[in-house]
């Protein structure tokens, strides 16, 4: 281990911790612990955001009609909702429009911008979508209508003609952070539109569906990113939102327990399961609504939607799985006709999860592969799709996630050439798919340092919760957890001391003594915060650990 030295002020242990997670001085770990506005970075940086904000002060002077076009996801709906406030807040009318996953696909398209059109807009802005809309964007402009992208995917060989190109990725960008959203790309809009009036309110509002967004999307929690989700989560667990509250309220979680575990479990599901099997107006609606009873009903709705999608998740992974064979080859493309397309980029994630390889799923729809990917170590999606432009009708995404469209036809040269290109990537990785533990201790010994553990959060991509590997826990009772017993609780004795346990996905194998790897967590479940150990992964052990 590399001397964590500059951050000696720090207990030892989380010095460590911080050190593993690219921290490397006492600055930095200043910034991290306190999610310090010095990672808030001023929006000036942007390309092209003065233009963008230039263009909103003469449609509010000329009081036009503008539209914000977003994306069917959580990342896209949340962003969405927070500029439409944002611009309700500027004084700015805006038209609100969402495409359908399935009959018109991710970004812009014509018809959308011909409705637009006839209903008004003279401006339209993008959210999480746009960049790679060149023809689009001209179209819109044919018709009388100026654009204004926010985006946060890998751009291509044009920029699309409009107002502002806002997207940390584009060639003219001199911003030091890439890994914002796009709820976080609208986020810093807001800020660049509202701050100069608002002050330090601007973001009132806003900053727990920018959080959301992040979330759910997968983004990275460092940097600036670290800082939206930390400051958002606090302002989640007081938010006025009616619809906030209500899907909130559909978990076992309250409001002002509110962390980034519960968004990526509880809130981020629902508001996705709109737009995976139907339209994705519900969730913004929800986002939007002033109303109570409305907010409950469509919390409710989407409730359900949630509950047809994991049935049908469940139901689709089954058979994909058994279209892998059993020779893992180096990148995973499965798929059936019938495949729904709002379910195969979750089906992709768990093959990739499982087999430790890049995996692609799709369904077909008239002749067309519509396809969701997501990634495994060292491959890069949308890079790759690049590579095979020449064989797709349309794609776009980012390292982690992507998606395109093809003919049926390719489909044999496409799996080919994906498969190649992961060779040389991914060819030598293992499958497997191992625990590891950030450091060494017993329960015991993380007491005294618990407080400074929890300043880690948020935890997720970028800055997972930190594991450790305890041996020798004296098991005094186990049983399994849930209808189908697919996890189990267990009562632990170290050092003296007894610990409950809980470990999901996992079948408890009888044994006296565990070694174990663990995260230390904070358990809310009958309103009363309690310590427990949440097991990633166990083994019996031979032996106790001798007391301390």
């Amino acid at each position: 281990m590399a001397d964590p030295s500059p951050l000696g002020a720090l207990p030892p242990i989380v010095g460590h911790l911080l050190w593993r997670r690219g921290v490397r001085s006492a600055s930095e770990a200043r910034d991290f612990l306190q999610a310090s506005d010095a990672l808030f970075e001023d929006p000036g940086g942007l390309p092209d955001i003065d233009r963008a904000v230039e263009r909103l002060a003469l449609a509010r002077r000329r009081n036009e009609t503008a539209a914000v076009f977003g994306d069917f996801d959580a990342d896209g709906v949340t962003g969405a909702a927070l500029l439409i406030k944002a611009l309700e807040r500027y004084g700015l009318r805006a038209l609100r429009y969402l495409p359908h996953r399935v009959s018109e696909g991710h970004g812009l398209n014509r018809e959308a911008v011909g409705k637009l059109r006839e209903r008004g807009a003279t401006l339209i802005i993008t959210v999480d979508c746009g960049v790679t809309n060149v023809d689009e964007a001209a179209y819109a402009k044919s018709l009388g209508a100026d654009v204004i992208i926010t985006d946060h995917h890998l751009v291509g060989a044009d920029l699309p003609e409009a107002v502002a190109v806002i997207n940390p990725r584009a060639p003219h960008s001199r911003y030091g952070f890439e890994h914002l959203t796009g709820a976080g790309m609208t986020l810093k809009l807001a800020q660049a539109l509202l701050q100069p009036e608002f002050g330090a309110d601007w973001s009132d509002g806003l900053m727990e569906l920018a959080a959301i967004g992040t979330i759910t999307d997968m983004a990275p929690l460092i940097g600036e990113n670290r800082y939206i989700v930390h400051h958002g989560l606090r302002e989640l667990r007081r938010a006025r939102s009616a619809g906030l509250r209500a899907i909130i309220g559909l978990g076992r979680s309250r409001q002002e327990h509110a962390n980034a575990r519960m968004v990526g479990f509880g809130v981020g599901p629902r508001l996705n399961a709109a737009g995976r099997l139907g339209h994705a107006d519900a969730a913004l609606d929800l986002l939007l609504t002033d109303d109570d009873g409305r907010a409950v009903e469509l919390a409710r709705e989407l409730d359900v939607c949630n509950a047809e999608r994991r049935t049908l998740t469940d139901e689709t992974l089954e058979r994909a799985r058994a279209l892998v064979p059993a020779s893992v080859p180096p990148l995973i493309l499965a798929g059936e006709p019938d495949f729904h397309p709002g379910v195969v980029g979750l089906v992709a994630g768990k093959l990739a999860e499982e087999f430790g390889a890049p995996a692609a799923v799709y369904g077909v729809d008239g002749g067309f592969v519509m396809a969701s990917c997501r990634s495994a170590p060292s491959f890069h999606w949308a890079d790759a799709l690049d590579q095979c432009g020449d064989l797709l009708l349309r794609h776009g995404g980012h390292a982690q996630a992507a998606g395109f469209r093809c003919g049926l036809d390719a489909l044999p040269a496409l799996r080919e050439r994906l498969e190649s290109i992961a060779a040389e990537r991914v060819g030598g990785a293992s499958p497997a798919l191992d625990s590891v533990a950030d450091a060494e201790a017993q329960p015991g010994e993380l007491m005294a340092v618990f407080p400074t553990l929890r300043q880690m959060e948020p935890f997720g991509v970028g800055n997972p919760a930190p594991l450790f590997l305890a041996r020798g826990l004296e098991v005094v009772k186990a049983a399994a957890l849930g209808s189908e017993g697919k996890h189990f609780r267990m009562s632990v004795r170290s050092g003296g001391a007894l610990w409950e346990a809980v470990a999901f996905r996992q079948e408890w194998e009888n044994a006296q003594y565990v070694d174990a790897v663990y995260e230390l967590e904070v358990d809310h479940w009958g309103g009363q915060p309690r310590l427990r150990l949440g097991i990633q992964d166990y083994a019996p052990s031979d032996q106790p650990r001798l007391a301390l």
